[in-house]
């Protein structure tokens, strides 16, 4: 039986995270062995700190000194070698083992409702180790705590459905909730690592000024300054794998908010009474704060109008530029972050236009004037897709952006299709509820996470050139950029393959969402066989193929209907292309 894992402490499954995240190749019990030998020294020292040597050691000290005692754990799993180094080699050699590996977050949802909580009333800690296990052992570069509160958050979802009469239906809408945690603060984190390494530490820190001035409207620009500094270390640490230092970096900025709570935020006190932690999750997940009755409603003053602007940006244009994003940021909480950072873009070329000519403040009015149409064009966007998704429903709103998808980027397999698409489908079904002050800024902040994993995919594997260039020639514009892409010029279609377009009875299952996916893959090959192909087309084939449906899975013979029927579609709709 497993050791029990349980929340109030938080000791056993910390370690526990952290040990599978070095060790990812490891099995259960050999990381339970590790992470219960590390617990004892922890009740040891807690008891008498003069106890043993070890209590004088730094916790990743530790970590490491019990990963190396055990040899035959050392050489099985490849660690013989950063084992004979001294730190901070040894621990430098551990991080570089390890390997970001490719998940799903549909693992949640892979075991029927019965079974789910049939084990869970087996063994409900078994149940919540196999959890972190599995997710800390696929995502080694992800806060432990993150993966601690998806555990939590999944333990709670059990304990609630498990007592209810129809378990399907609460899985299915309290889940949710979950998966989109992890899939936000997995992203979170990742979308960083992705940033510094394409982008650099000036654009990461700009985004995180951005972040954080929206958040914490009333604090000053020193202390959201700070802030974002930090934050970006503590990002680094994660990014190369350190993800006990980005710990404890995270839980050192939750203590400056905490004790600055005056100058930060009104909403974290709550927050700041939790454990270390809790704190830090909790803080995250905090409401922005209410803007400052004192900040006026205009930084035309200070930015645009005022006679020595730019005597102010030449003498320090990332200082400048630095303090007009956490401006702009904070008296506007209705905009996302990137259309934060492409208006501070914006007023950068401006500002490089019109301080060569005088006076400066016309030309930098214009500028402004530019950025509010852009902003105006965005609302606009989302507004479409909300009604869209209103008006059409999940399934269509979810086919409409498999099209897109596809065009762009063909290269993409259908399973990761399916999965960016459906991912939007539930953010935006989540953002549009929240009407327009707080729907563009969800709809964008956490659709970005979505959007930019497209860009994750592109480093594992070349997708096409103007993906790639969308990818890695400004952050600011990512967004706009991969949204506006058509259909890749340079995609070749593979030659019609009459088994794409060959229909079964498995089409007539009484599993709608069985059906509905393999229609939806049936959709996707269509593309990639043309992705020339007009709405109108798809429209049609689609009113075509709904026919033939219905028709073969009412028929007496249901396979011979579609054998027949079937060949009888692909030819009507080759000659209506002109393709025969």
């Amino acid at each position: 039986m497993h050791t029990e894992i349980t929340a109030p402490t938080y000791v056993f499954s910390s370690i526990f995270v952290l040990y599978s995240q070095a060790a990812q190749k490891a099995t259960f019990e050999e990381l339970r062995r590790l992470t219960e030998d590390v617990v004892e020294l922890t009740k040891k020292c807690a008891a008498d700190g003069q106890s043993d040597p070890a209590c004088n050691k730094p916790l990743s000290t530790a970590l490491l000194d019990e990963l190396c005692h055990e040899q035959a754990f050392a050489e099985k799993h490849g660690f013989t070698e950063c084992c004979a180094k001294a730190d901070p080699e040894r621990n430098e050699c551990v991080l570089s083992k390890k390997n970001a590996t490719s998940t799903h977050f549909n693992t949640l949802e892979k075991q029927s409702a019965e079974e789910k909580c049939k084990a869970y009333q087996d063994d409900r800690h078994q149940l919540l180790g196999d959890f972190f296990y599995e997710f800390s052992t696929s995502l080694p570069f992800i806060l432990p705590s993150t993966l601690l509160h998806a555990g939590y958050k999944y333990d709670n979802v059990l304990k609630t459905c498990c007592q209810e009469a129809d378990k399907d239906a609460c899985f299915q809408e309290k889940i949710l909730p979950v998966k989109n945690y992890l899939l936000y603060y997995t992203g979170f984190q990742t979308n960083a690592c992705f940033i510094l390494k394409n982008f650099g530490e000036r654009t990461l820190k700009a985004l995180k000024v951005a972040q954080l001035s929206h958040k914490f409207p009333k604090a000053e620009f020193a202390v959201i300054s700070e802030l974002a500094e930090d934050t970006v270390h503590a990002h680094q640490e994660c990014c190369k794998g350190d993800t006990l230092e980005c710990l404890l970096d995270r839980g050192h900025v939750a203590e400056f908010i905490c004790t600055h709570q005056d100058a930060v935020s009104s909403k974290v006190k709550s927050c700041c009474e939790k454990d270390i932690l809790d704190r830090e999750d909790c803080i995250a997940n905090t409401e922005p704060d209410d803007k400052p009755e004192s900040l006026s409603e205009s930084i035309k003053d200070e930015f645009v109008t005022n006679k020595d602007v730019c005597q102010h940006y030449s003498h320090n244009k990332t200082l400048h530029l630095a303090k007009f994003l956490h401006e702009y940021g904070r008296r506007h909480q209705e905009l996302s972050y990137r259309l934060i950072l492409i208006v501070t873009k914006k007023y950068e070329h401006s500002l490089e236009e019109c301080c060569q000519h005088e006076p400066a403040a016309e030309c930098l009015e214009k500028g402004g004037e530019e950025s509010n149409k852009l902003i105006a064009e965005a609302q606009e966007v989302i507004k479409y897709h909300c009604d869209f998704q209103e008006k059409k429903g999940d399934y269509v709103f979810q086919n409409e952006l498999l099209v897109r998808f596809t065009k762009k980027a063909p290269q993409l397999i259908f399973e990761e299709v399916y999965e960016f698409t459906k991912n939007f489908v539930e953010l935006s079904s989540k953002c549009c509820k929240l009407g327009e002050a707080k729907g563009l800024p969800c709809a964008e902040n956490y659709g970005s996470i979505v959007l930019e994993a497209i860009c994750q995919k592109r480093e594992d594997h070349h997708l096409n050139k103007q993906i790639c260039k969308c990818c890695t020639d400004s952050y600011a514009s990512l967004w706009d950029c991969l949204t506006k892409l058509g259909a890749d010029p340079e995609f070749v279609p593979a030659p019609y393959a009459p088994e794409l377009c060959t229909y079964h009875t498995d089409l007539c299952s009484a599993n709608e969402k069985e059906v509905g996916i393999k229609k939806q893959k049936l959709l996707y090959n269509l593309i990639k066989y043309r992705p020339t192909i007009t709405k109108e087309q798809v429209a049609a084939v689609t009113v075509d193929f709904t026919s033939l449906v219905t028709q073969c899975c009412a028929a007496e013979n249901q396979e011979e209907c579609f054998a027949t029927e079937g060949p009888k579609l692909v030819e009507k709709t080759q000659t209506a292309w002109g393709d025969n």
